[in-house]
């Protein structure tokens, strides 16, 4: 049992890494859309570049949190605080987006492809 529970804390780091770094690369894709050649909407770019962003934060940090729970019983402090704080990054995009459509809205603009239209 010991092996079978090694064998999956490094399948859990691994696979999260692997998708924080898949989103890490999306996360320059689009800051280079924004920023590279001309494009109708830099600032949604720039905006999927900071969601991405967080997201890979936060496969790096739930990574990390897995491999260390799955290790310890009872549940570390260190363990908890990573996967609290892998939440709190994989809800921040969604906030973010829920104030800017608010905040956009309330100032009379509409919402469209991630950015206010006035």
């Amino acid at each position: 049992m010991k092996h079978i529970l090694g064998a999956i804390r490094w399948l859990l780091l691994f696979a999260c890494l692997i998708w924080g770094a898949l989103q890490l690369n999306g996360a320059v894709f689009a800051a280079w859309a924004a920023a590279g050649p001309p494009s109708a909407n830099p600032e949604g770019w720039l905006f999927v570049a900071g969601n991405r962003l967080a997201w890979a934060g936060a496969s790096f940090l739930a990574g990390a949190g897995l491999f260390l729970l799955v290790r310890e019983r009872p549940i570390g402090r260190f363990a908890a605080g990573l996967l609290i704080a892998a939440f709190l990054l994989v809800v921040f995009p969604y906030a973010r987006e829920f104030v800017a459509t608010d905040k956009c809205l309330d100032s009379g603009g509409r919402w469209s492809d991630l950015r206010c239209v006035r």
